[in-house]
């Protein structure tokens, strides 16, 4: 017996000798009080047992990042309380959110963020595995018949379904395991839980803040928060952007609103004034029947250039009634178009596939648009991202995702790009009262934030 307890005693001195001086105060000291938002069921799960046992799965978890750990944890979930793996993912998501904007200060996003949904986030990291295993298999038309194709993927997905949604939980460790291989922040979300039961909420400077954006585990910096799009939206969109979007270790790297039509109105003016010049910009529309949906480009918006343009880091993206999340295949360049004023030209902004069939075009109107994809859409395999294949504009917002380097943006000598008078021609010639909100240059990003 007392073999035994020296060497437990060895062991936890060895794992403690293992974190910093500040790390071992906080792996010892006894949490009392858990955020409202934090799971008592995922916590208990995490710390009981010995005293061994918590230093061994806080050292394999948060030092080792070893994610077998978390199907065991996920095990004890199970045998405690009988939950399915949908249960486990929805604990996951709402007490690991919330920790991902606390990380970089968002402490007015968290407080809001109980009156927002979590399910649409639940349900695209729940079955993301086997979506992008179907559109990896998108040439598997070529050697079977289409009939038998979607007859086994309904299959795939019924049996998925089934599995992931049962209670308890009957998944094994290899299932479980490939499902986490293909939603890698998935653990991401699990560590920040982990990283919470054991060693609280710390400060991070900026060196360490920097560090944990680039791998997904604190949010980017934001100056204000969408209309659109919630919380849980805006974590799912940011797994997609690159990781040069998220964090600079030069330069703070803050995503800024650079138009919306709550605030600036309804106005392709106002719109293309906004967005033109300024970097790698996130569009949002919500259409008048409830669709959310929209594009990245990660080239700046270019005034003038009347082909397609862009690189494949741009997407096309889904946020309601569903998720998704559609990158560029390098099939075509046409990632990304922009054109108003040319008679000869399509009118209009542009993302994928080709005019008259886009995967997201925008009316220079401002009124209507259109998803048509027939199945998908060339340039990014995205399906139609509105209900019918032609959309009526309900509101709209931009945001700089990262602004353009000073000595990379255009010498425009501070004016908007509708001080060019041919542009204020072909408006007054369109019978547009000229406004000078449509001709200022566009506002600085002191004045946005």
């Amino acid at each position: 017996m007392g073999n035994h307890t020296s060497r437990e005693n060895t062991k936890e001195e060895e794992l403690l000798s293992k974190w910093t001086n500040e790390e071992r105060k906080q792996l010892v000291e006894n949490k009392q009080t858990l955020p409202e938002y934090y799971s008592k069921e995922l916590f208990d799960s995490l710390t009981e047992g010995t005293r061994l046992d918590y230093l061994q799965t806080a050292y394999d978890i948060l030092r080792l990042k070893n994610t077998q750990k978390m199907y065991d944890i996920f095990q004890i979930c199970v045998k405690k309380h009988k939950i399915s793996l949908q249960t486990f993912v929805l604990w996951t998501v709402t007490s690991s959110i919330p920790l991902w904007y606390s990380q970089a200060g968002q402490n007015v996003i968290i407080k809001d963020i109980h009156q927002h949904d979590p399910k649409r986030l639940v349900d695209y990291l729940l079955n993301y595995a086997i979506e992008q295993k179907e559109k990896s298999g998108s040439t598997d038309w070529l050697f079977e018949e289409q009939e038998e194709k979607e007859l086994k993927k309904e299959n795939d997905k019924d049996d998925w379904k089934a599995k992931s949604t049962s209670s308890p939980s009957t998944l094994s460790d290899i299932e479980f395991m490939d499902w986490l291989k293909n939603v890698p922040c998935m653990f991401n979300l699990f560590y920040l839980i982990a990283e919470y039961a054991f060693l609280g909420c710390t400060q991070k400077d900026k060196d360490s803040l920097h560090q944990r954006r680039l791998a997904h585990l604190a949010s980017p910096q934001l100056s204000s928060f969408s209309e659109l799009i919630s919380p849980y939206d805006y974590f799912m969109l940011m797994q997609h952007v690159p990781t040069h979007c998220l964090s600079s270790d030069t330069k703070g790297i803050s995503h800024q609103l650079l138009y919306s039509s709550k605030r600036d109105g309804i106005s392709w003016q106002v719109f293309v004034n906004k967005i033109v010049g300024q970097g790698a910009t996130l569009i949002v529309i919500k259409s008048k029947d409830g669709s959310i949906f929209g594009g990245y480009a990660d080239e700046a918006w270019e005034y003038q250039r009347t082909n397609w343009y862009g690189n494949i880091s741009n997407f096309l993206f889904q946020l309601s009634p569903n998720y998704g999340a559609w990158l560029g295949q390098d099939v075509n360049n046409h990632y990304q178009y922009l054109c108003w004023g040319k008679k000869s030209l399509p009118n209009g902004l542009g993302m994928g596939g080709q005019f008259d069939y886009c995967g997201l075009w925008v009316d220079a109107d401002f009124l209507n648009g259109h998803s048509r994809a027939g199945p998908s859409c060339s340039t990014f395999k995205s399906p139609q991202l509105t209900k019918d294949d032609t959309f009526t504009i309900d509101k709209v917002e931009a945001w700089l995702i990262k602004p353009i380097e000073k000595d990379e943006q255009d010498d425009t000598n501070g004016k908007g790009v509708l001080n060019y008078s041919e542009d204020m021609e072909f408006m007054e010639m369109a019978g547009k009262k000229m406004y000078s909100k449509d001709l200022a240059p566009p506002p600085s990003r002191e004045q946005e934030s």
